[in-house]
């Protein structure tokens, strides 16, 4: 698996069609939240093993970053986001790393994403690391 956000959490590209359809294999380390980042695409994703918290964010026309809910998800439970704006998120295992599929509509490992910061309201746009 392939580490992302310069920090613990790793995935893996099981299958991505030629339309953009594309399944990963995430894990979502319990030491640290991932950066407030997109997709820029829709999503699914179904904690297999674990607990995760999910975070969605909302990005307002003052650039301000602000939590719309947050979820804590177990064995099982999923989570969808839509398009963006709308997939805009953050994530962290709970006690362990939080193993997950996500099914997403385009292949995001080859399209440059934002990261957010909350603090500065700093928007960076790149590839994932």
């Amino acid at each position: 698996m392939r580490s992302l956000h310069g920090g613990d959490t790793t995935s893996a590209v099981l299958q991505s069609d030629p339309d953009g359809l594309t399944l990963m294999l995430g894990k979502f380390s319990a030491r640290e939240e991932t950066p407030v980042h997109n997709h820029n695409s829709w999503g699914i994703a179904c904690v297999v093993q674990g607990r995760d918290r999910y975070r969605h964010w909302h990005h307002d026309d003052e650039g301000q970053l602000k939590v719309l809910y947050e979820k804590e998800l177990g064995s099982g439970s999923f989570v969808t986001w839509l398009d963006p704006p709308h997939d805009i998120h953050s994530q962290q295992g709970i006690g362990d790393p939080a193993f997950e599929l996500v099914l997403f509509g385009k292949n995001t490992m080859t399209i440059p994403r934002n990261y957010y910061n909350p603090e500065t309201g700093e928007v960076r746009t790149a590839l994932p690391q």
